[in-house]
């Protein structure tokens, strides 16, 4: 966790510093954007550690104020409390719509959509994957540093029901806390 402190200081740092002058006003219709993000993940399951997440993403703008957002992230959860030890590795991939305000450079949005969420599980020796689809819900705010450049932050909600390993069945859904980069490229 101290890793994803450390990436939010020198993120507000930079923000700071950009200059909100050559903010973009806002996306062009046809245009794509490419991301990557790292935080927090928070299961459902009092059973399962926090964990990191990293996180990458491909959005194509309908619109200047809607877009279609493919995004892959894997995490990882230690098994606490169960009264056996292990690891388990949500792996997601999520398409989205997102629809975005623009206010200069800081552009706050909402997003939901659905996926895919594996859960690896390695518990005591013993492995197993299981595969659910989902939902995901949140929102977060872009702050443009460059023309085509921005800080990221997004919370989402993943509703996912519950997955089974060779030792428990665990619940599936989880929060993911992100901050990241997003750079806009040529249409």
């Amino acid at each position: 966790m101290q890793t994803t402190h450390v990436f939010l200081v020198i993120a507000f740092a930079a923000s700071a510093a950009g200059s909100p002058a050559l903010a973009q006003r806002a996306p062009a219709s046809g245009m794509w954007a490419i991301g990557g993000s790292i935080g927090a993940t928070v299961p459902a399951d009092s059973g399962l550690s926090n964990g990191l997440e990293v996180a990458g993403n491909i959005e194509n703008y309908v619109t200047p104020r809607v877009s279609i957002r493919g995004q892959l992230g894997i995490s990882s959860w230690d098994v606490v409390g169960r009264g056996f030890t292990g690891s388990v590795k949500p792996l997601r991939l999520d398409g989205n719509i997102v629809y975005n305000w623009e206010h200069v450079a800081w552009h706050p949005y909402v997003t939901g959509g659905v996926g895919m969420y594996r859960y690896d599980a390695s518990l005591s020796g013993a492995s197993g994957a299981d595969t659910h689809a989902g939902v995901d819900v949140g929102g977060g705010i872009e702050y443009f540093v460059r023309r085509r450049a921005a800080f990221t932050a997004e919370a989402l909600y993943h509703r996912v029901d519950t997955f089974s390993t060779p030792l428990a069945t665990f619940r599936g859904s989880f929060w993911s806390l992100d901050v990241g980069l997003k750079a806009y490229l040529k249409h």
